[in-house]
C-alpha cells in the first residue's frame, strides 16, 4: 500500500520524471541559499533590521515581480519556453556574480551617485533608513524573484501544458520532493560556507561575511549552469515524448500565445470566480506566513547578532525543513491526494497555519506578560522555528501541489494566463499585503516586537478567510473530475 502511493510514477516514465526532478531540485538549492544569504544581509548586517523587510517587499519586489512577470509575458508571445528560461537564468546569474565581487564593496561610491538623481526618495524619513541599505534591497529582491520567475512561471507553465491531470496526479507529488531535497542540500552548503572553518581554510576574505559570499557564489553558478542544461535536456525530450502523451492527454481549447499580455490576463481572470478563489488562497498564504516570519528573523537576531552566524543558523533551519519536506512529499502529499478528496489536501495548509501562529504570538504575549519567569527568548525562537520550518515545508509540498494541480482541469488560456498572474504576480501580492500592514502596524503601534500581537491576529485571520476560498475550488474541481469520470465511460 505504502509503495503504491509513494512510487506513483511508472518505469517508462523514469527518464523524463528525472530530469523534472533534478530541475527542481537545483533551482531549489539555490532559493534556499539564496534566502538564508539575504536574511542575514537585511537583518543582521550592520545597521540592519527585519523591519527594513516590509519596506524591500512593498516598495522592491512587488513592482519587481510585476515588471518581471511583464517581461515574461512579453517574451512569450515570441520566443519558446526554452529561450525565455535561458535567458532569465543567465540574467540572474549574472547579477548574483557582480554583486559581491563589485557592488557590495563599492556601495558606499554606487550610493554617492544615487543620492543625485534619486535624493527625493532619500529625503523621506521612513524611507531613507531602508534605501541606505540598497544594496541589500537589490539583493533582496533578485533573491525572492529567483523561484518565481524560474520554477513558478516558467518551469511549471511549461509542464502544466504538456502533461495531462492523470500524468500530473504521479508526478507531481514526488516531484515536490524536489524541494526538500534542495533544502536538505543547501543548508550543510550554508553551513560550511558561513563557518569560521571555511574562512580560515579559504580566507578569500579579511571580512569573514564576505568571504561567505564569495564561497556562497560559486554553488549559486555551478548549480545554475547544470540547471540550465537539465531544462535544455528536458525541452528536447518531451519533444519527442508528446506523441506519447497524447492518449492521456486532456483536449484543451488553444489560443494564439500572440494575443498573451498582462493586462489581458488580469481581464480573464477577473472574469473567473474559481482563479480569483486561487488567487486569494495564494495570497492570504503568503500574509500568514510573511507576518509569522518577519516577527520570528526580528527575535531570532538577538541570539545571533553576526550575520554569519545568523545565516549559518538560519542553514540549519533550511536542513530542518528539507527533512520535513521530504516526509511531506514521500508520505502526506500522496496518501491525502490518493485517500482524500482535493478539498482535504487544500485546507490542511491554512489550518496548520492557524495552529502554529496562534502558538508563536501566544509565547511571544506571555512573554512581554513575564509569564515564564526566565527569559522567553530560547522558547520563542523555538516556536518561531517550528513555524519556519513546518509553514514551509507544507507549502512546498502540500499547498503547492494542490495549487498546481487545480490549474490541470483548466483550458490552455485560462492555465496559461491564470498561472501569469496567480504565480508571477499573486505570491508578490501576497508578500505586497503583508508588508503594508506590518509598515502601517509600525507607523501606529512600533517596530517588529511592539506590533507582534497585532500581526498575529491578522496572520491568522487570513488563514481563517482562506478556508471559504478553498472550499469554492474544491466544487468546481471535483465537478470537472466528475464531468471526465462520466465522458470516459
Amino acid at each position: 500500500m505504502i509503495k503504491k502511493l509513494i512510487f506513483t510514477v511508472k518505469k517508462n516514465e523514469w527518464s523524463l520524471f528525472g530530469l523534472m526532478f533534478l530541475i527542481v531540485s537545483l533551482i531549489n538549492i539555490n532559493f534556499n541559499i539564496l534566502r538564508s544569504a539575504r536574511n542575514a544581509l537585511v537583518v543582521a548586517s550592520e545597521g540592519g533590521s527585519a523591519s527594513f523587510i516590509p519596506y524591500f517587499e512593498l516598495f522592491g519586489t512587488f513592482p519587481a515581480s510585476i515588471l518581471l512577470t511583464w517581461g515574461i509575458s512579453r517574451l512569450m508571445r515570441f520566443f519558446s519556453f526554452r529561450s525565455i528560461f535561458s535567458l532569465t537564468m543567465i540574467f540572474f546569474l549574472s547579477f548574483f556574480v557582480i554583486f559581491p565581487i563589485w557592488i557590495l564593496p563599492h556601495r558606499e561610491v554606487i550610493h554617492t551617485l544615487l543620492e543625485k538623481p534619486f535624493g527625493l526618495f532619500f529625503d523621506f524619513s521612513r524611507l531613507k533608513a531602508a534605501l541606505n541599505h540598497w544594496p541589500n534591497l537589490i539583493f533582496y529582491i533578485m533573491a525572492e524573484l529567483w523561484k518565481v520567475a524560474l520554477l513558478s512561471v516558467l518551469f511549471w507553465g511549461f509542464i502544466n501544458q504538456r502533461l495531462s491531470l492523470e500524468v500530473a496526479k504521479r508526478f507531481y507529488p514526488p516531484l515536490m520532493l524536489g524541494s526538500s531535497i534542495g533544502a536538505i542540500l543547501a543548508g550543510p552548503i550554508t553551513v560550511f560556507c558561513t563557518s569560521e572553518r571555511c574562512w580560515k581554510l579559504f580566507s578569500l576574505s579579511p571580512e569573514r561575511w564576505q568571504h561567505s559570499l564569495y564561497f556562497l557564489t560559486f554553488y549559486l553558478v555551478l548549480f545554475g549552469l547544470l540547471t540550465l542544461f537539465a531544462f535544455n535536456a528536458l525541452y528536447k525530450k518531451l519533444k519527442v515524448q508528446e506523441v506519447s502523451f497524447e492518449e492521456e492527454a486532456k483536449e484543451k481549447t488553444p489560443f494564439k500565445l500572440r494575443l498573451l499580455s498582462l493586462s489581458s490576463s488580469f481581464q480573464y481572470l477577473l472574469k473567473s470566480p474559481y482563479l480569483l478563489s486561487l488567487l486569494f488562497i495564494v495570497i492570504a498564504e503568503y500574509v500568514s506566513y510573511a507576518l509569522g516570519e518577519l516577527i520570528f528573523l526580528e527575535t531570532l537576531k538577538e541570539r545571533f547578532p553576526a550575520p554569519s552566524d545568523y545565516c549559518q543558523y538560519l542553514g540549519s533551519l533550511t536542513l530542518w525543513t528539507g527533512i520535513l519536506t521530504a516526509f511531506c512529499a514521500v508520505i502526506l502529499t500522496p496518501y491525502l491526494l490518493q485517500k482524500f478528496r482535493w478539498s482535504y489536501s487544500a485546507m490542511l495548509t491554512p489550518v496548520l497555519m492557524v495552529l502554529m501562529t496562534f502558538a508563536f504570538f501566544t509565547a511571544i504575549y506571555l512573554g512581554k506578560k513575564n509569564v515564564f519567569g526566565s527569559s522567553p527568548l530560547p522558547f520563542i525562537v523555538f516556536l518561531g522555528s517550528l513555524h519556519f520550518c513546518i509553514g514551509r515545508s507544507i507549502k512546498y509540498t502540500v499547498f503547492d501541489t494542490t495549487k498546481e494541480l487545480a490549474f490541470i482541469p483548466l483550458s490552455q488560456e485560462a492555465q496559461v494566463k491564470g498561472k501569469l498572474v496567480i504565480d508571477g504576480i499573486g505570491s508578490r501580492l501576497g508578500r505586497g499585503t503583508s508588508s503594508l500592514l506590518s509598515i502601517t502596524l509600525f507607523l501606529l503601534v512600533g517596530g517588529p516586537g511592539e506590533s507582534a500581537i497585532f500581526a498575529g491576529i491578522i496572520a491568522t485571520s487570513f488563514a481563517l478567510l482562506s478556508l471559504p476560498a478553498a472550499k469554492l475550488i474544491s466544487r468546481e474541481f471535483e465537478k470537472t473530475q466528475t464531468q471526465e469520470s462520466i465522458a470516459d465511460v
